[in-house]
């Protein structure tokens, strides 16, 4: 019993020091990839099994056993999971941060269609004042609470 915890404790260790050190935010993800992290970070406990994704991903999209673990073994490289193999399961682990991937696209999308202007980005999306009041409020009040 206490060498499980010892070994859980060892491996939490192991992993916080892993933590986004080798990803490479500057490319997105393809979309099938970015469905494998959504179920990753999704989870509400680490590690996972190949099973589990499979549940909670693969099913829903129509994906044999093989195109996920190629989904994830391409994750694995790029440095957006790690995983360790027990007996004859192989568990994952998320290196990536949610938000830190999801800041790093999101600038890359204004950079790249906006010329990095967010203000460009609402004009073209709701210049015709087709923002609904609520959304409005809701901007105004975060910009406040900003500055």
């Amino acid at each position: 019993m206490l060498t499980n915890k010892l070994d859980k404790c060892i491996i939490e260790e192991r992993h916080k020091q892993r933590r986004g050190k080798n990803m490479d935010n500057s490319k997105k993800l393809p979309e099938a990839e970015f469905d494998v992290m959504v179920a990753l970070w999704n989870s509400r406990s680490y590690p996972v099994n190949t099973a589990y994704l499979m549940e909670n991903v693969g099913k829903a999209k129509g994906w044999k056993a093989p195109t996920l673990i190629s989904f994830l073994t391409r994750l694995e490289d790029r440095g957006f999971i790690h995983s360790e193999k027990k007996g004859k399961e192989r568990y994952y682990y998320v290196d990536a941060v949610k938000n830190d991937y999801i800041k790093s696209v999101t600038v890359d999308f204004l950079d790249r269609y906006h010329d990095g202007s967010f203000v460009k980005m609402l004009d073209l999306l709701y210049g015709n004042g087709s923002l609904p009041n609520d959304e409005l409020d809701k901007m105004l009040k975060w910009l406040q609470e900003q500055y």
